[in-house]
């Protein structure tokens, strides 16, 4: 059944801001900044272009997490921006609703946020992501000496992931190739040129490049993974009523969905076929929330911390078949002015790992006709992922 909101109270963008992705070892001419500074600068720009002020913010909800976690101190401001930190660098006078959230990532604090002002809790939501690279800290590297129950059997053999088992799966079940993978890539890094903030811009990638790659998991090479970066993203949702007052409201959401984890049944990994139910329920619940399908979507932001997940995700919400998307993303239909855009900034694997962030920042901006020249022409309806093909959230939005 589509979600009712209260009359007047449909949750709106009104307001985008975003630091550059940067990496000290590539980036040119770096000047080292912290986190905090960063943050900052980037919750200043989305409120500025909502045409709001400090003041107006009564509601703020974050995924606070860093990128290091396990592998660092996580002091606030430092290695995670939390509620408390960003209320205190923004000097906001008077937050009645906050809410810190654990995933499934970004998306998660979108529906919060949507949740609360619905209800009236709240009028104006910062929503952020805040992230730090520590220099000489390995992404993620896990410091524990012991490992029980089920990560015995796989943290022994590196970062705890599933990725690669799953991508050979597919990859022997459907026929997919490492060369059609590499064309995924190559459209990602090339809308990344487009987009000001990637880490990418300036770096091309070509199919030979990612044919050559080193191996990190066999099948997926280095251009598979997105790059920890330093960065914060942010957006502002208000509701209907007081939108229509904002430079350039757009993005209403109209449904959402996420992973209902009890159709997993345990084990060391799940297998992919489990995977295809869960997240298939995932994607039923999201267009009957949202009273549409996949026909209606015109323009699609999908979460690629790992490449394979974009595949599997674009199958499970139905713009292609299962164990079609390795050839459906072919021949241009996925670009920017293609039948059906996809990471029409580049994504995680073109702009820089922001936890899915910069997939909201990037279906709001389309839907607020703000995203200069990666612009879908005449995009009404909007879809955005967040999460891996493990667990994930999504929701749909629309320009009016």
């Amino acid at each position: 059944m589509p979600i009712r909101w209260p009359k007047g109270k449909r949750p709106c963008f009104v307001g985008v801001g975003q630091s550059p992705c940067v990496r000290i070892d590539i980036t040119p001419n770096f000047v080292p900044r912290s986190l905090s500074d960063i943050s900052h600068e980037a919750a200043t720009k989305a409120i500025a272009d909502a045409g709001l002020t400090a003041k107006d913010i009564d509601g703020i909800s974050v995924f606070p997490m860093s990128a290091a976690h396990g592998a660092a101190v996580e002091q606030p401001g430092v290695d995670m921006v939390d509620a408390a930190h960003m209320m205190q660098v923004l000097g906001l006078e008077n937050v009645r609703w906050y809410a810190e959230l654990i995933g499934p990532m970004a998306v998660t604090s979108i529906i919060e946020a949507a949740n609360a002002l619905a209800s009236g809790s709240c009028n104006y939501v910062l929503v952020w992501r805040s992230l730090h690279h520590p220099v000489g800290v390995t992404y993620r590297r896990i410091r524990s000496t012991t490992a029980g129950q089920e990560a015995q059997f796989r943290l022994p053999y590196g970062y705890d992931s599933y990725q690669a088992l799953h991508h050979t799966r597919y990859m022997e079940k459907y026929g997919a190739t490492r060369e059609e993978m590499g064309a995924w890539i190559v459209h990602s890094n090339r809308n990344a040129q487009i987009n000001e903030n990637s880490v990418w811009r300036g770096k091309t990638i070509t199919l030979e490049q990612y044919m050559k790659a080193r191996f990190i998991s066999y099948p997926m090479c280095l251009y598979d993974y997105d790059m920890p970066v330093d960065v914060c993203a942010c957006v502002i949702i208000t509701t209907e009523d007081r939108a229509k007052d904002t430079p350039h409201p757009g993005g209403y959401i109209a449904g959402y969905g996420l992973s209902p984890y009890n159709k997993l049944k345990g084990g060391v990994v799940p297998p992919l076929e489990e995977l295809y139910e869960m997240n298939s329920l995932l994607a039923r619940n999201m267009y009957e929330s949202a009273g549409m399908g996949p026909k209606d979507v015109d323009v699609a932001q999908i979460y690629d911390g790992f490449s394979p997940m974009v595949w599997t995700w674009l199958e499970v919400f139905g713009f292609c078949g299962v164990g079609e998307a390795h050839l459906w993303t072919q021949g241009g239909r996925v670009a920017i002015d293609g039948e059906m855009p996809i990471n029409t900034f580049g994504g995680s694997l073109g702009e820089g790992r922001i936890h899915g962030m910069g997939h909201i920042t990037e279906t709001a901006r389309q839907m607020m006709g703000t995203a200069g020249p990666s612009q879908v022409k005449g995009a009404e309806v909007a879809l955005c992922q967040v999460g891996t093909f493990l667990g994930g959230a999504s929701f749909i939005c629309t320009r009016e």
